[in-house]
């Protein structure tokens, strides 16, 4: 089997496996039928999670979609392997380096999930990003910086100021706090 064709098919087992976790959102959200009571704006605490998940079936069914494609196209293009030694170790680095930027990704997100306590989310988020960015290869660290503290601060927004989601900054994180005191002051 082709490497392209190998890869296509690992990333439709990874859209598998997230639809899997996707769909568990709906249905071990409230496993014992707790009382749902509707709270300020219409959002209940199951609300939350049924959008994270629904989200997260969008974005895995666009993933799937576009390995699919690819998957399709790395077929058509599929010819013997009659390629040259120097071209297969170049293949054999590649996936190398797409499984240990695998396992950097899976890395940065339990440490996300571990500083988000500690460090609150408008810290740990940009952060989280410009890591993140690193790994995929992007080496302008100005650009990778201003970029990630934008993303940050945009995502802040839309779960402070937009979704009012009660985030609470620590003692590690007064910037958190900061943020909720202000979208507060202005009405939000």
């Amino acid at each position: 089997m082709d490497e392209s064709v190998k890869e296509r098919v690992k990333d439709l087992v990874t859209a598998a496996l997230l639809a899997v976790v996707g769909i568990g959102g709906f249905v071990f959200i409230n496993p014992r039928g707790a009382t749902v009571n509707i709270g300020p704006g219409g959002l209940s605490w199951q609300s939350l999670p049924f959008i994270y998940s629904g989200l997260l079936l969008v974005l895995t069914a666009v993933y799937a979609l576009s390995a699919v494609r690819a998957l399709m196209a790395a077929r058509r293009q599929a010819r013997p392997d009659r390629a040259a030694p120097d071209a297969r170790t170049s293949d054999d680095d590649a996936e190398r380096l797409t499984n240990r930027r695998r396992a950097a990704v899976a890395l940065c997100t339990l440490l996300y999930a571990l500083a988000l306590p500690r460090f609150g989310f408008v810290i740990s988020t940009p952060v989280l990003l410009f890591v993140l960015f690193r790994v995929f290869g992007r080496k302008d660290s100005v650009r990778n910086g201003i970029t990630a503290l934008v993303g940050g601060a945009l995502l802040a927004l839309l779960f402070i100021g937009v979704l009012h989601l009660p985030l609470q900054g620590t003692t590690w994180d007064p910037a958190t706090r900061a943020l909720g005191d202000l979208m507060r002051m202005l009405g939000r």
